[in-house]
């Protein structure tokens, strides 16, 4: 038997019947049966069908006259449909009398290249130990200030209704796999810092590196010269936690003057220096925007799961998890790497 993995583009009923009108149809194509081709006369019925459906998401008729050499006018219509086929499945086929009759059912509407989607109900975010890099040249303080920053991104994903974060901080997604992969009664796993997930939950991995570098500055006191700063870089990393796959990366660069100035005066020098606490501020809060980046892209991620066989006829079963937004009726569009693109529509969930 064999399992595809799928990836999963789910997007939801509502917002594509208001922003693209796609919507599926049932219709019946016929042709006159060719005696010596057959299959000809079973393809000109399935473009009869595919044009009947591409008609039932809208059509434009356009008309103009003609005169002939008898100077007889004729009225001429033409009837295009405005809407595309995205997909399509032959249902049935059967010989009526002298025509060959094909039905499908086909996912007509408007192809467009972001159709948009619809945010899940509730998000579960894993927020697993920072990494940190702290260059030794860097000012003995600033070793607080990765704990800090991670401390307020961790803050601030906490406070969005839609988002459920678990602190596992105090292990690694690699580390915790590792565990996860050993024997129920290890005591490693019994007694370690394990966090067990479900199917469509995400893991939060923040790189932090702290390090001095000088930049060109100038004051009216002193010309244009290399002062030091301290430069952070705050990267976060959000993957797919069944699958271990990257779904969305972000980053954030800020730096602050750490001082002293160079001068001929040493007082003035020591006086100019910026004050601790303002430079503190002034880096943590560079990572202000991203906790709403990260819930915003969250919404829309792309599921990854396992198809598996189902009990019910002409269907599969994929395991997303619980409080997706999934409901009867949706659409998800899918693709693999041995598969063609297809769409599918929930029938149980």
């Amino acid at each position: 038997m064999m399992i595809i993995k799928f990836l999963l583009y789910l997007i939801f009923l509502f917002p594509i019947l208001a922003s693209a009108q796609v919507k599926f149809v049932e219709v019946t194509g016929r042709a006159v049966i060719e005696e010596e081709a057959p299959l000809l006369s079973k393809n000109s019925a399935l473009e009869d069908a595919l044009y009947l459906a591409a008609l039932q998401g809208g059509a434009k008729i356009a008309g103009y006259s003609i005169v002939d050499n008898f100077t007889n006018l004729k009225e001429q219509i033409v009837v295009r449909p405005t809407s595309g086929i995205l997909d399509y499945n032959i249902i049935d086929e059967m010989i009526s009398d002298q025509h060959y009759e094909v039905t499908i059912k086909a996912l007509v509407g408007q192809r467009q290249e972001k159709v948009g989607c619809s945010a899940r109900p509730k998000s579960t975010l894993i927020s697993f130990a920072p990494k940190v890099f702290v260059n030794q040249q860097s000012p003995a303080w600033s070793q607080y200030l990765p704990q800090n920053i991670y401390n307020n991104i961790l803050g601030s994903l906490s406070e969005f209704e839609n988002l459920k974060i678990i602190n596992a901080s105090n292990t690694s997604l690699n580390d915790n796999n590792k565990k996860l992969k050993l024997n129920d009664f290890d005591y490693n796993v019994l007694t370690g810092n394990i966090v067990n997930y479900q199917p469509a939950d995400f893991a939060l991995e923040t790189n932090i590196l702290i390090e001095p570098t000088q930049h060109l500055h100038s004051t009216n006191l002193s010309t244009l010269q290399l002062e030091d700063y301290l430069k952070v870089t705050t990267k976060v990393i959000i993957k797919d936690i069944n699958s271990n796959k990257e779904v969305f990366t972000t980053s954030r660069i800020a730096m602050s003057y750490i001082g002293p100035r160079k001068t001929l005066f040493k007082t003035i020098n020591v006086l100019s220096r910026p004050n601790r606490d303002n430079i503190i501020t002034s880096l943590i809060s560079s990572v202000s925007d991203l906790p709403e980046e990260i819930n915003e892209n969250l919404k829309c991620i792309n599921l990854i799961s396992i198809a598996q066989p189902s009990r019910m006829e002409n269907s599969i079963k994929i395991d997303l998890g619980l409080n997706q937004g999934i409901s009867q009726g949706n659409l998800a569009l899918s693709e693999s790497d041995i598969t063609p693109f297809a769409v599918f529509e929930v029938v149980k969930a």
